[in-house]
């Protein structure tokens, strides 16, 4: 990935609860939910992940740390957005893009 962190899974699943990618970033389990989008792209691409998304990330993330009990990592809830256009693709990257409670 180019970002130094250590791949977990890929398309990570359980039942219905999907996580596109869980990562090692340091002390921190990222995961990641990837969107793909033509510009322009009309809402925030920030903001591309909706309430109901957050919920059900949040609902996957506790469901593999079940699987994957680490009490040392935090959680955090990033954002891949892949913007393409005529001229090729951009890839921007948000870390924390929200901030839920997790025990």
């Amino acid at each position: 990935m180019g970002l130094g962190w250590e791949v977990l899974a890929r398309n990570w699943r359980r039942g219905r609860l999907e996580v596109d990618l869980v990562a090692r970033d340091g002390p921190h389990l990222v995961l990641v939910e990837v969107k793909t989008r033509t510009e322009p792209v009309q809402a925030g691409w920030h903001r591309m992940v909706s309430q109901v998304q957050q919920e059900r990330l949040i609902r996957a993330a506790r469901a593999f740390l079940a699987q994957h009990p680490d009490r040392s990592l935090d959680v955090r809830f990033d954002v891949i957005a892949v913007l393409r256009n005529k001229y090729g693709h951009r890839v921007l990257h948000t870390q924390d893009a929200f901030y839920p409670l997790i025990r």
